[in-house]
């Protein structure tokens, strides 16, 4: 497998295909989610969850040359509106808003699956300002504080 370091990086766009065999991709994956991991250590999943995730169907894993992405599907308990959630996504090369060229495949995605929404939450600075700059919506801020 490639080291990260040496892939070419593109921001044009390239169709994220949707991994049948996770073995296949999975030491790079789990590289990404462990660097992912150790730059956020407030997260509480560990690579081995979201390979559990991904082999029952709870989670969808893409893969593309810029990266990749793990999606969930969120059901609204009250109104049943479905949302696809981006859970992770992770990128090889950092910085440029590399996804950016990804959005109408995202809606494409969420439109197939019939969800009504696209959420994804992020602690990256400058996220919020490029997100509202690009049709999305801030819904809500969430702040934790550990039980003394």
């Amino acid at each position: 497998m490639e080291d990260m370091e040496r892939r070419s990086i593109t921001n044009e766009f390239v169709k994220p295909e949707l991994v049948t065999n996770l073995r296949e991709v999975w030491p790079l994956v789990k590289n990404g989610l462990e660097h992912i991991l150790n730059e956020n250590p407030q997260l509480t999943f560990i690579p081995e969850d979201v390979y559990s995730e991904c082999v029952n169907e709870r989670a969808f894993l893409f893969t593309s040359p810029i990266g990749f992405l793990v999606f969930t599907i969120e059901i609204d308990r009250y109104t049943k509106d479905k949302t696809l959630y981006m859970w992770i996504a992770y990128t090889y090369v950092k910085g440029g808003h590399q996804w950016s060229s990804h959005e109408e495949w995202m809606e494409s995605v969420a439109k197939e699956l019939n969800c009504k929404f696209i959420e994804a939450q992020s602690n990256v600075p400058g996220f919020e300002s490029y997100a509202v700059e690009n049709g999305w919506k801030l819904d809500t801020r969430i702040y934790r504080r550990k039980v003394k």
